[in-house]
Parts: C-alpha cells; structure tokens; sequence
C-alpha cells in the first residue's frame, strides 16, 4: 500500500526542519507530534510528548508511516531512559501500518579510524549513544509484525545544515564559533592534522533521503553520508568564507589549554554503499560536481554549504 499520511516526530528540530517540507513536497499528508500548541506550515499536528503518547495514539494508528526524528540528545541515564527509550517504545507499541523510519546516528560506531559499513561493530560511549542503539533493536524486533511494515534505521553523518536549528547541538556551529574566537585547534601529530575529519551530510539532502526511502520497502540500517572532509580543509574553508582566525597547535598531549579546542581524534568515514544500492539516492551536497540526468550539473560541495551558514548567521535575527 502506497504511503499517503505520515506520523512525523521532531518536526521542529535540525533534521525535521530539512524532513517536514520534502514531505510537503512530494505530496505526503503529514500529522506531526508537538510538545505545545502551534501551528507549523500546511500540518495536522497533536499535543504530546515521547513521555506521553496516550493523546496520539490514535493520530498514530491513523497514519500509514511514522518517521521518528525526536530524541532529547541527553547523556543523562534518566532521561534517555524515560524519555527515548521509554518513549520509542511507546510510539512502537502505536505504530500499526506502513514503514517506520528512525534517525538513529552514526556516532554509535564510537571514534574509529576505517572507512564503516553497517556490519562494523558498535562502540557505544554515553548514554546517548546507547539509546540510539536500544532504539534500533526495538524496531528490528517489532517490525513486519501486526501488518507493519519495515523498520529502517537510518545512520546519517554529522549534518551540515543552514536552517533555522543550524546551531542546535550540530558540530558545524561549534567549530564556526571556535573560528570567530581565533581558538586553536589541538592534534596529536602532522598525519593527525591531514587525516583526522568526518563524513558529513548537509541538511537538504538528509531531508529528501528521508522522504524518499518512505516509496520503498526496506528493512535495516543504513549509513547516510554526503562525502568526507578532514578537518583541516573545514576550518580552513570556515576562515576563507568567513574571515575568521581558527589555527591549529600539534602536541601529543591535546588535553585543550586557554583559547584551545579539541575535535575527535579520528577518521570517521561511512561506507554508503547499501543505502545507494537499495534506493538509488544520489546526494548532491557533495565534495564533488555530478552528473544528472545526463546533463553536468554542480554539486554542493563544503565551501558553499559554509557559505549557506555564514549568510544565515549574518542575516538579521527575527524577534
């Protein structure tokens, strides 16, 4: 059964503000989840929470798909438990048709040095990391039961977005402030400094991938990435656009000292194979131009997303 009406939590937030107008677009009635009362664009929505689902349940059971995009991104033992975990199964225990499709994350993989594929063990630091994984076990067990659909569980790269929640607990905001500081960025060694980065995605293309799995029908998770940048060639990207002063300092102790900031001494690559074979999707947030359709066309590399978020960041402030 095609997928008409979708249940969508986190609407929002970082990802669902890229999420909810791909939804619109493709024509897809949506029912979001909101914590008070408010109206958000041509949108049904319910007064709830992930605590308190008892008022959605049947706005739930009504849609044909649930996207789940919600999360109070805590390290608190507590809260991940009453409110994502708890809450997760909850919204699970509603869920009655169609496809369900999470935002987990790729930080699940810990801080490796290899290129990732789904199949890599999990190294799970903090509780946040824990939930996202508990998450994705709920749905591998609740789904296809009950006349449901698949369960997919997305695991997007850090996302690189220039909306309204750019800044919201995303790593492209932190580092853009660091520059503005004229901090110094610690590594361990010269190879560090040329190697060590992320595999990021930017936010229009985590929206129309989200949207777009929701015609198929899939099962499993699923890295998401756009492309890779070390982040040296961010930073430096970040001063270009932005006339800021970000430098770097090499030591093998980077425990940050006055005016010093600490990235991951890592090189997280995600491998996105399985998600390109299964759906077709071609990102064109990329570090490269691509070809569309048979006509060349530009991509979307770093420097214009730094681009999109330094004209957001300079642009005036609504009250």
């Amino acid at each position: 059964m095609p997928v008409k009406h979708v249940f969508l939590t986190g609407v929002t937030g970082s990802v669902g503000s890229a999420v909810f107008p791909q939804l619109l677009a493709r024509g897809f009635t949506v029912t979001a989840l909101v914590r008070r009362q408010m109206q958000i664009g041509d949108c049904q929505t319910v007064t709830g929470s992930l605590e308190n689902l008892r008022a959605a349940s049947a706005a739930i059971a009504a849609c044909d798909a649930i996207i789940h995009l919600a999360s109070p991104r805590s390290v608190d033992g507590s809260v991940v438990l009453s409110q994502d975990i708890a809450g997760t199964a909850a919204l699970i225990e509603a869920w009655r048709q169609g496809p369900f499709v999470y935002a987990s994350s790729s930080t699940i993989y810990g801080y490796p040095l290899p290129a990732l594929t789904e199949t890599d063990n999990v190294d799970l630091w903090n509780w946040y990391d824990q939930s996202k994984f508990t998450n994705e076990l709920q749905l591998r067990l609740a789904e296809r039961q009950r006349g449901r659909g698949g369960a997919m569980r997305l695991r997007p790269a850090l996302v690189f977005s220039a909306n309204e929640r750019r800044r919201d607990r995303q790593v492209l905001g932190d580092i853009y402030t660091q520059c503005q500081l004229g901090s110094r960025f610690v590594f361990e060694s010269e190879e560090g400094l040329a190697n060590y980065g992320c595999a990021f995605i930017g936010g229009n293309d985590l929206g129309v991938a989200i949207a777009e799995v929701l015609t198929r029908d899939l099962s499993g998770a699923f890295n998401l990435a756009g492309g890779f940048i070390t982040w040296y060639d961010l930073i430096q990207t970040i001063n270009k656009i932005a006339g800021t002063r970000g430098d770097f300092v090499i030591r093998p102790d980077t425990s940050p000292q006055t005016g010093e900031f600490r990235l991951p001494q890592s090189r997280t690559e995600l491998d996105t194979t399985a998600f390109q074979q299964a759906t077709g999707f071609q990102p064109r947030e990329t570090l490269e131009e691509i070809v569309v359709g048979g006509r060349r066309a530009r991509g979307i590399g770093p420097e214009e997303i730094v681009e999109a978020f330094v004209r957001a960041e300079r642009a005036p402030q609504s009250p």
